[in-house]
């Protein structure tokens, strides 16, 4: 009703033509309301101001235009067909987040404009004014965000070669700063995958920020003026919001562009939350090589956190992780994995902690029922500290922190009582048993809200009874009045004589007396009427009216009283916001810990040993996610032993289909588990630190930017071979085969002598290849090793046996795993002729003792049609020119027929060497002849 009466007022009588939505505004002549509304959208120009009339929320001109088409709500307008109509658009404040959900998420700015005078105390035009303005990194509510997700802005400078890098969840109070390198921004970036930027407007072209982004989506970008990433401010700022004389202790004395960046990150929050934002209460330092570097195409490829095709979650490595309780702790689950620690200490202790858990089923199952019952600390305390909390959200605070000293007794038992420093000094590995229960504030909490207290502010019945003087006088009058009117119903039945009289309220009319139209001859003089229905009449009296007036009035009174309870509870709460976030924490972990004991006990994992060496040695590893698929005990386990040394780069061969993808993912899955301080599945590990995992994995391009799937294959090659370390893992499936063979086999080939060549930058390299030709590297340099995935026929059948083993794999099998894809039978029969006369052309030798197969693309049609149809090859089949055609056939054809009719089985050792030695003496002869020849 109150937004009605206000739609009436709103008119203007100037024109509205000539904007990119049709409405310009002579707002000289407007009206109070329209003037109130120019005056506030003024103030924030580039966000859609949602403007608070009643119940709902109004949108007017391009405001209203760009809302109706993104939320599909219904375009009106103020004096419809006038030529000053006004465009119109309006949603209910009681159901807006999800309206505003999705403006964010089509990128627009949101300002919210609330009333802030009380509507039953106030005439004429409400007080209004944005309380706050919302983006896509800085929303606080919790139907705009995801519970087990972070919610992160970030804000960057950049400063010669290094970035300064600032990051913050709003919600949750998490901070972070650092000055990193180019090369390492980027897994930074991927690592907390941030809904915003923020970046000086001087800066916004810069491809150094475009590269952040390139694999990834881009996120909201906001400008800010460059001045505000100044560091000789920066220092100052920061300074000033902690409270602190000095950065030094949080190790933030020396840092560059990125204390500009945190300063900017701050002041942005602080305006768009129109708060202190006093739950940001410490800054923690980024640091290059802190964390494991996990670039988005390795995230992607492993699938760590989002499925590789398609939208089944279940498929990552997350979902098969995922027992956590609070929300709390699935945000610690998620930025485990994306940043593996690089502290082998802090590794250890989460692989302690886990084993202690597992040892106690019974304490295991009663903490984890404990950490059911708490709710998000650390963003109902963001919305506190915002003075934007609910009593609901307070009454959510109060019950998550009556379950502490529950998770606490459990924790003490798992510990054997030991809450603080050991004699030793060591901390307990369970970080629930010295928690702060909070006691306090539970109390306080416990004191003043009632039960089971109403949703918003505006509702009666927050405050418990007995807990504010002031707040009881107030009720016990309003009450009065109300026991007053329920019995006046009686009362005037007797006086009057008419027994049907009725005592009524409603908002619009208030109190009332109503008579129907067969009693009014009994009506008293003093009756005042108020209203007339179809059957009745309304009255009131003298006497009501005051009675009204008072009760209404308390009600007023009482919501007031109650808001300024709520103002002083959420004042209260939020001084002790270090406190609550540093529980919270602990919290968090204590989950992430019983999430991964459950875990680890439900799929018989073992706790890895950790080296300071480099190196990975597994037992019988498991794929998790695949095994989660499969069922215990059906998926195949396979050894991996990997270092720097003699066992550094393995080329892995086998058929399609056979798991040599499963393997190599499962290599990497397994480090990130062990090193993020989960157990792993396994029968035995010992692991070095890893600094960094790389992949190659599957064919994929780049339309948006220009890329074809060999150049994207060559550019993640190439950051591969000038970022890798000698503590990089690189899992390499396939490369070269976007090309040509001759092409392709040469930079494979040349890409795995690279990977070997600097003993400073030895990288542990698993290397996956239908190019049997690199097989010949294990035998040409020590370092290289040969694996193969087995396969078995029988009856023309080819078994996958998904085991890994030493030695490299004959075949492909590509025209069997086409035959299980449906290739129709005339395609695989003349595919199987062709091959059969490939295969009796044979391999040709090249000089560095290898073989290539006949690339078909560079024949001449004549040559081509030889391969296709002549049995034997043909005399002339050579090409001139080709680098493989040196070799004088001639001489080449008898070593060629001898080892296709040599008996294997029948040979020993001695007469085998003594072949190789022949025929490596013929070849060279040939060779040497071809060489004179030329």
């Amino acid at each position: 009703m109150a937004r009605r009466k206000e739609l009436k007022k709103m008119g203007t009588t100037g024109s509205l033509t000539g904007t990119s939505t049709g409405a310009s505004v002579d707002r000289s002549r407007a009206t109070p309301m329209m003037a109130q509304y120019f005056e506030i959208k003024a103030q924030h120009p580039d966000a859609v101001l949602l403007y608070r009339m009643g119940d709902f929320y109004e949108m007017f001109y391009e405001d209203a235009v760009l809302a109706s088409k993104i939320l599909g709500l219904t375009l009106t307008s103020r004096d419809k067909g006038q030529e000053n109509s006004i465009p119109l658009a309006g949603l209910p404040w009681h159901s807006a987040d999800p309206y505003i959900a999705r403006l964010l998420k089509a990128g627009h700015k949101i300002a919210i404009c609330e009333q802030v005078s009380d509507p039953p105390l106030k005439s004429g035009l409400m007080d209004r004014r944005v309380i706050e303005v919302l983006t896509p990194g800085t929303a606080l509510q919790d139907g705009l965000l995801e519970s087990r997700s972070n919610n992160f802005v970030l804000a960057i400078r950049i400063a010669g070669e290094m970035i300064g890098f600032a990051v913050a969840d709003i919600s949750t109070g998490e901070f972070y700063a650092g000055d990193l390198p180019f090369s390492e921004a980027g897994a930074q970036f991927e690592r907390f995958r941030p809904s915003e930027m923020i970046v000086g407007s001087d800066q916004v072209q810069d491809e150094a920020i475009k590269d952040l982004f390139r694999e990834s989506s881009q996120p909201y970008i906001t400008k800010l003026d460059p001045w505000q990433f100044e560091e000789a401010r920066a220092a100052n700022r920061l300074r000033e919001h902690f409270g602190l004389s000095t950065l030094a202790g949080w190790d933030l004395e020396d840092l560059g562009p990125g204390l500009g960046a945190a300063a900017a990150l701050l002041d942005y929050a602080r305006d768009q939350k129109q708060s202190d934002l006093p739950h940001i209460r410490s800054i923690r330092r980024l640091r290059p090589g802190s964390t494991m570097v996990l670039d988005a195409i390795t995230l992607r490829h492993l699938e760590i956190l989002e499925p590789l095709l398609g939208t089944d979650r279940a498929t990552t490595l997350l979902s098969v992780l995922d027992r956590t309780c609070t929300p709390m702790g699935a945000r610690k689950l998620r930025s485990a994995l994306r940043a593996p620690l690089m502290d082998l200490e802090a590794i250890r202790r989460r692989h302690t902690a886990i084993g202690l858990l597992i040892d106690h089923p019974t304490q295991l199952t009663r903490l984890r029922q404990a950490l059911g019952r708490i709710r998000d600390i650390e963003r109902i305390l963001g919305k506190v500290t915002t003075d934007r909390a609910t009593p609901r959200d307070l009454a959510a605070l109060r019950d998550s922190l009556a379950s502490l000293p529950a998770l606490q007794k459990e924790c003490l038992e798992l510990t054997g009582g030991q809450s603080g420093p050991s004699r030793s000094g060591e901390m307990p590995v369970i970080p629930g048993a010295d928690i702060d229960l909070l006691a306090d504030i539970r109390d306080l909490l416990e004191r003043s809200l009632s039960e089971c207290p109403p949703a918003t502010p505006n509702d009666l019945g927050i405050i418990r009874d007995g807990y504010d003087q002031e707040l009881d006088a107030i009720r016990q009058g309003s009450i009065s009045g109300r026991e007053w009117i329920a019995a006046l119903q009686e009362i005037e039945r007797k006086q009057t004589g008419i027994p049907t009289l009725k005592v009524g309220f409603n908002k619009v009319f208030g109190y009332y007396l109503e008579v129907t139209h067969a009693q009014l001859s009994k009506v008293p003089d003093h009756y005042i009427r108020k209203q007339t229905l179809v059957n009745a009449e309304r009255f009131l009296t003298p006497e009501l009216k005051e009675k009204e007036e008072k009760v209404l009035g308390a009600e007023a009174a009482e919501k007031k009283r109650q808001r300024e309870i709520l103002s002083d509870l959420q004042s209260r709460t939020g001084g002790e916001a270090s406190r609550i976030l540093e529980t919270a924490s602990r919290i968090a972990e204590l989950d992430l810990l019983a999430g991964w004991a459950e875990t680890a006990q439900r799929g018989g994992y073992i706790r890895p040993e950790m080296s300071e060496t480099t190196g990975i040695r597994i037992s019988q590893g498991r794929h998790s996610v695949v095994e989660s698929f499969v069922g215990a005990g059906q998926f195949v386990a396979n050894d991996v032993h990997l270092n720097n040394g003699d066992r550094q780069v393995q080329i892995l061969t086998g058929p399609n289909m056979a798991g040599k993808s499963t393997f190599l993912r499962q290599v990497g899955i397994l480090c990130i588990m062990a090193q993020a301080g989960s157990w792993i599945p396994a029968e035995e590990a010992t692991l070095g630190l890893v600094d960094r995992i790389f992949t190659r994995v599957g064919a994929s391009d780049n339309i948006a930017l220009g890329q074809s799937t060999f150049l994207v294959e060559m550019i993640e090659t190439s950051r591969i071979l000038h970022q890798a370390t000698s503590r990089a893992l690189v899992l390499l499936d396939e490369i070269g085969r976007g090309t040509s063979t001759y092409d392709g086999l040469s930079l494979a080939w040349a890409v795995a002598e690279e990977l070997r060549r600097d003993p400073k930058r030895r990288p542990m390299v698993i290397f996956a290849t239908h190019f049997h030709e690199l097989t010949r590297l294990a035998r040409q340099e020590k370092g290289f090793i040969n694996l193969n995935v087995l396969v078995r026929e029988w009856n023309d059948e080819v078994i996958f046996m998904r085991k890994v083993a030493e030695g490299a794999a004959d075949r492909s099998y590509g025209i069997h795993v086409a035959r299980l894809a449906g290739i129709p039978g005339p395609v695989l029969k003349r595919a199987e002729e062709i091959l059969r006369n490939l295969e009796a052309r044979g391999p040709r030798p090249v000089p560095d003792g290898g073989f290539l197969q006949p690339q078909l693309p560079l024949f001449s049609d004549h040559e081509v049609g030889e391969l296709m149809w002549d049995e034997g090859g043909g005399e002339g089949s050579g090409r001139a020119g080709d680098p493989a055609s040196v070799l004088n056939e001639e001489k080449m054809r008898p070593i060629i027929d001898e080892i296709r009719s040599i008996d294997l089985d029948g040979m020993s050792p001695r007469e085998a060497w003594e072949c190789l030695e022949d025929w490596r003496a013929r070849i060279k002869a040939s060779l040497d002849g071809s060489d004179e020849g030329s």
